[in-house]
């Protein structure tokens, strides 16, 4: 260990000047690296006679200490000091000669010699640190530094030393002390330094011991110094930062009173909480600022803000609550009524139309709401009635008007060809397709949105034309289903007529189309009901990963969150070279950071996805994550 940090500490020199350095120092340093130190002695002591500098003496002393060739190496390292009697350490070098021969009464006399003749200059005292710490001399390391604080009269002098030395012997209640010592005196310039030093504390702390240490010395400091708001700034830095919004709430409810604010601090942890899928904090807070009456500046947003957060807690979830559902209708209806169908609300307008439609049962209604949307829209903004009229196409084919819905995708499509509202459109008008088992359809349609402008679009029109692709027969390989099996497919809803006699070929990807329009319509347990028929209608189809994958998706929805984990491991596991292997692992790391909160789990999924499929749409994603996880925000 001792050889490693004296090896470390020569070797950013080595690279700069190595490729200045002569024919014969290169073949010394050769011989060095190749642990021929007899060789590599026979080079540099003819050398280092004619010029003692840094980088021949770094090398030559390390050869003499590997040939424990101790009475020529306390000679060079004097040769040195005498060459530079101000650098103190090679009062290190030599006290360290002394100490490999056994005599530590000399060597102590080195070392406390050089501390003891230190000019008053923050480079010397930083300099003989690194000395010590290269010669795994820690405690004289925090000496030195500890001196040089009182010496120069600057107690936040040498912080980041100290935090290295100290994170080596793993005195986690040292280093947090020196973070405190950043802010101890108010000092909120020094905030972000101390926030970096917690980040790296626990950054690959899995256990999370160093963060309980640190929230509880938080606390504690609060305590003690009540009146420090850089404390409480910490602490609640450090609750966002382990995705305790609940805890981070109650201090920015603190702060916002103590500090007679408008409620922005509020704001963003609501914000913050949403993002990271903790809805009830997030209500909490969009609700304590509402309750703050129309004098907050933030009084309209939140309101707005409120009811998306609902919206996605209510449609993430599975089985749909149907009274909250209800509830969440009439909020939204009120919202509409006060504000009106106009350009400020169209998202919430669309979100209302959706949630009658999809989840209170109201398709009649929403389709009115955005039929009157549509006839009110800005003629000076058509992207806006576009974006009406693919919500009520959705609605249509919620209902099973295939012919309207279709119709009305058609129209968007080519009001919008280069669009991204457009290729959406047209998009969902070949899900239509694939949906009635159209497949060839369905095919050419996703094939021209494979060069969509819109990377997700492009990938999603890619992996369902190669689903088709892959199981679609070109003949009747499967037998036919019996008078009762057609009767239950044919009596599912008027939607499935249209199949007709296609359900004696390409059983299998009909029964997956069936699946995913049943997830369209919310009906999860149908869908599961399908996916799992195909193993026994079809079973030599190539759906087995696409199975197991929307499986793990509706698990998800229904908290089945280690079920779940099983599948996409399990895709990871057996059909890595799959169209879904890298779906799999970042859906994966998702349900590890989210919903299983195993953080160590989720960084593992994040970082083998960039290492094994770094083509892949989700890198992008995926190392934001891993970053954030890490702490590197």
């Amino acid at each position: 260990m001792k050889k490693l940090f004296i090896f470390l500490f020569i070797t950013f020199n080595i690279f700069v000047v190595f490729a200045q350095r002569s024919q014969e120092e290169q073949l010394a340093v050769q011989y060095f690296q190749q642990g021929e130190y007899e060789k590599a002695k026979a080079i540099f002591k003819p050398i280092f006679d004619k010029k003692a500098d840094t980088y021949i003496y770094s090398y030559y002393y390390l050869v003499l200490l590997y040939l424990e060739d101790y009475k020529e190496l306390e000679k060079v390292v004097k040769a040195q000091q005498k060459a530079f009697p101000t650098m103190r350490r090679y009062d290190i070098d030599l006290g360290y000669v002394y100490e490999r021969q056994g005599d530590m009464n000399k060597a102590l006399k080195e070392y406390d010699a050089a501390i003891k003749n230190l000019p008053a200059q923050e480079a010397a005292y930083r300099d003989l640190h690194y000395a010590f710490f290269n010669k795994s001399k820690r405690d004289y390391a925090i000496d030195v530094l500890l001196r040089g604080r009182k010496v120069l009269q600057n107690p936040k002098l040498f912080t980041k030393e100290l935090v290295y030395v100290y994170s080596s012997l793993k005195n986690i209640d040292k280093v947090i002390e020196e973070a405190f010592n950043l802010v101890r005196e108010g000092d909120n310039t020094q905030q972000a330094e101390a926030q970096t030093i917690f980040q790296n504390l626990i950054s690959e702390d899995e256990e999370q011991t160093n963060y309980l240490l640190l929230k509880t010395a938080l606390q504690k400091e609060i305590q003690k110094y009540p009146n420090n708001l850089e404390y409480v700034h910490l602490l609640y830095w450090a609750y966002q930062l382990n995705k305790e919004f609940s805890d981070a709430l109650l201090i920015a409810k603190s702060l916002d009173k103590r500090g007679k604010g408008d409620g922005s601090i509020i704001m963003e942890l609501a914000n913050n909480a949403t993002q990271n899928r903790d809805y009830e904090t997030a209500k909490e807070a969009l609700t304590f600022i509402i309750a703050k009456g129309e004098e907050s500046q933030h009084f309209t947003t939140a309101k707005f803000l409120l009811l998306d957060v609902k919206y996605l807690q209510l449609t993430s979830e599975s089985p749909v609550k149907i009274l909250e559902a209800k509830q969440l209708e009439q909020e939204f209806r009120k919202l509409i009524e006060e504000y009106g169908i106009n350009k400020g609300t169209a998202e919430w307008t669309r979100k209302y139309a959706h949630l009658l439609a999809f989840f209170v049962n109201k398709p009649a209604e929403a389709i009115d709401i955005l039929n009157a949307a549509i006839a009110n829209a800005d003629i000076r903004d058509p992207k806006q009635k576009a974006l009406y009229k693919v919500d009520l196409a959705d609605i249509m084919l919620f209902s099973g008007n295939v012919w309207d819905a279709t119709l009305l995708y058609s129209q968007v499509d080519k009001d919008f060809p280069n669009d991204t509202i457009g290729q959406n459109a047209k998009f969902k008008n070949a899900k239509l397709s694939f949906y009635i088992g159209e497949f060839e359809w369905a095919k050419s349609q996703l094939d021209i949105l494979r060069a969509a402008t819109s990377k997700l679009i492009a990938n999603d029109a890619m992996q369902l034309s190669l689903l088709i692709a892959d199981n679609e027969e070109e003949e009747e390989e499967e037998e036919e289903e019996t008078e009762e099996e057609a009767e239950e497919e044919n009596t599912d809803t008027a939607f499935y007529g249209l199949f007709g006699n296609d359900l004696k070929k390409n059983i299998g990807l009909l029964y997956y189309a069936k699946a995913d329009f049943m997830l369209f319509q919310n009906n999860d347990e149908k869908a599961l009901k399908y996916l799992d028929s195909i193993a026994v209608v079809a079973p030599i189809s190539k759906l087995s990963d696409v199975v197991l994958f929307t499986k793990a998706q509706i698990f998800t929805r229904q908290k089945k969150y280690l079920e779940a984990a099983t599948l996409y491991q399990r895709i990871g596991d057996v059909y890595s070279e799959g169209l879904l292997g890298d779906d799999a692992l970042f859906y994966l790391g998702d349900l590890y950071e989210y919903y299983i909160k195993d953080v160590s789990r989720a960084m593992e999924c994040y970082q083998k996805l960039m290492k094994d499929f770094p083509g892949s749409l989700f890198v992008v994603d995926a190392r934001k994550r891993f970053r954030e996880l890490r702490g590197d925000f």
